[in-house]
């Protein structure tokens, strides 16, 4: 098999399918002339389903009707007697629709639907008033029952009878008892203006000691002199030139040492100091969603834009006031250039000035 030589480069693996009729062929039914198509008929003839499935046709089932079944004015099914419509049951035309007392008694007897604030009729046979009757023992009410409850020893306008017992007694009630608003008793006789616990002493050392440290104690706070550069020997950045002592090497984030370009590219990242700033972006501007950004707010414009902007959101003025407004806006601006920015100062000033 090694020292067997490789096929071809034309050479096709696999077993050949033989060949069969196509889709086409088989679904596309060959011609037939008239002659033809009759003897297929005769031959089909002999089937009981094309005998009773007849093509194009109903299935025809043989069966023998009466007369009656015959005549085109028979209808299958049970004739339904017309009745009253649903609308009508569920909206009546006169408004509340009530039962009579012999079917509301059906509904209650089987369905159990009272009337509201009908009463439940077993039909005993009372000896009493029903509708006037109480069951139940009556309670006699008493008066000022709460206040009894609160201050069981005074009964109206009497008082309890003032009893004398010994000092010994009131003194252990004081100790071992609590007044109300009172701190508890302890039997120690001691002034009530006297503070106890220990005294707080004014600490030598505090926060700001702490922080920034006192003369003698200066280069223990003292940044570190690895602080922000380099001490390890041979490995310091030193300058060549003396001017460049106090040089920041590098590139600048915000490219303001290279000219703008008039069209950015979407490929360019550089930031040329027009990019918004953190806050906006968590804090955009409502008119952003209109395609609106602050450039268009303070980009200059002329007078002619200026009126056309205004008059198109509600602000038409007479040339005399137009004219007012807009010299006071050029003081607002730099080098006499107006914005809509510095306009919109200017109508807030100027707009109720006549």
């Amino acid at each position: 098999m090694a020292d067997n030589p490789k096929p071809g480069s034309n050479f096709i693996f696999g077993k050949k399918t033989e060949g069969s009729d196509h889709v086409p062929g088989v679904l596309k039914y060959p011609a037939m002339s008239k002659l033809a198509e009759y003897n297929n008929d005769l031959c089909e003839a002999k089937y009981g389903s094309h005998k009773r499935e007849p093509l194009g046709k109903p299935m025809t089932r043989n069966y023998v009707m009466p007369e009656k079944v015959m005549q085109e004015e028979f209808r299958f099914g049970q004739h339904v007697i017309p009745s009253e419509p649903a609308k009508n049951v569920l909206f009546p035309e006169g408004g509340e629709k009530h039962e009579t007392p012999r079917v509301a008694a059906m509904y209650l007897k089987t369905h159990g639907t009272f009337e509201p604030g009908q009463q439940k009729e077993r039909n005993y046979n009372w000896p009493i008033d029903k509708k006037n009757h109480r069951f139940g023992y009556i309670e006699e009410r008493e008066a000022d029952g709460a206040a009894k409850c609160v201050k069981p020893e005074r009964f109206g306008e009497s008082f309890p009878e003032t009893k004398i017992v010994k000092k010994t007694v009131e003194d252990y009630i004081e100790v071992t008892k609590d007044e109300l608003g009172k701190h508890k008793n302890l039997g120690q006789q001691s002034d009530p203006n006297q503070v106890f616990g220990a005294m707080k002493r004014k600490e030598e050392w505090n926060a700001a000691m702490c922080i920034y440290g006192v003369p003698e104690t200066r280069n223990e706070v003292d940044p570190e002199p690895d602080l922000g550069r380099c001490t390890k020997m041979n490995c310091t950045n030193a300058v060549r030139r003396p001017e460049d002592t106090d040089r920041a090497f590098g590139v600048p984030t915000i490219r303001n040492d290279i000219p703008k370009k008039a069209r950015k590219s979407v490929a360019d990242p550089q930031n040329y100091g027009d990019e918004p700033e953190a806050v906006k972006l968590l804090f955009p501007s409502s008119y952003l969603e209109f395609g609106i950004t602050e450039e268009d707010f303070n980009a200059p414009r002329s007078r002619e834009e200026i009126k056309t902007i205004f008059e198109n959101i509600g602000f038409q003025y007479k040339i005399g006031k137009f004219n007012a407004m807009f010299s006071r806006a050029q003081q607002y601006g730099e080098s006499g250039e107006v914005s809509v920015r510095t306009f919109l100062a200017a109508v807030k000033e100027l707009h109720f000035v006549e």
